[in-house]
């Protein structure tokens, strides 16, 4: 029986956010080509909470002679988020229920406090922010911390995410697993498993 539902954020409650969407917005930013930038060694760092946000804009503007704020960085990525109003429904109607819906999203935090101020993490519980935590997927950590929050057995949880490195820890702790490809199916796959597992049609 599943009793928790973690919902990743990009690329699951937003239809943006996924693989690459950081990288993009950079590379547009500075008017070049994605490939021409490699984001992933001050992108693991921010979202776990370390290193300066303001220092990594520096750098980026040294390196490519613009002035780019991190403030610019921010907009940029809310503009293009996208929430997907029906999986929200999904987890309104998981918590109608008795069904726990949390969020387990590697984020930074100048991404995260925008999204917090919108309210798109409200009725959510518990919020589990990789930057908060200092861990991040796949960090065996962070799954761990996940179970410990929720006080439920893994194989009583539903992890939604659209990475298959971010499910596999999940899926070996024996959770069970959605890969999120577009709302619709999130919605779809998400009702069948429970009715398989608890025998509700939500």
């Amino acid at each position: 029986m599943i009793k928790a539902v973690l919902f990743d954020f990009g690329g699951v409650l937003s239809e943006t956010g996924q693989h690459g969407f950081i990288q993009d917005i950079v590379a547009d930013l500075y008017g070049i080509s994605p490939d021409q930038i490699d984001t992933s060694q001050w992108h693991n760092e921010l979202r776990r909470g370390r290193g300066a946000e303001d220092g990594l804009f520096h750098q980026l503007n040294e390196r490519f002679g613009k002035h780019v704020t991190k403030e610019q960085f921010v907009a940029r990525v809310l503009k293009a988020n996208k929430a997907a109003p029906i999986v929200f429904e999904l987890a309104t109607s998981l918590r109608e229920h008795g069904i726990r819906t949390g969020i387990f999203s590697n984020i930074f935090e100048m991404n995260a406090r925008e999204l917090r101020k919108q309210g798109l993490y409200d009725n959510f519980d518990p919020v589990l922010l990789s930057w908060e935590t200092g861990y991040a997927k796949p960090d065996q950590q962070f799954y761990d911390l996940a179970v410990e929050k929720l006080q439920v057995r893994p194989e009583e949880i539903l992890l939604i995410d659209d990475q298959d490195k971010c499910l596999d820890p999940a899926i070996a702790m024996g959770m069970y697993a959605i890969k999120a490809e577009s709302p619709e199916q999130i919605v779809r796959d998400t009702k069948k498993r429970l009715k398989e597992l608890n025998n509700i049609a939500l």
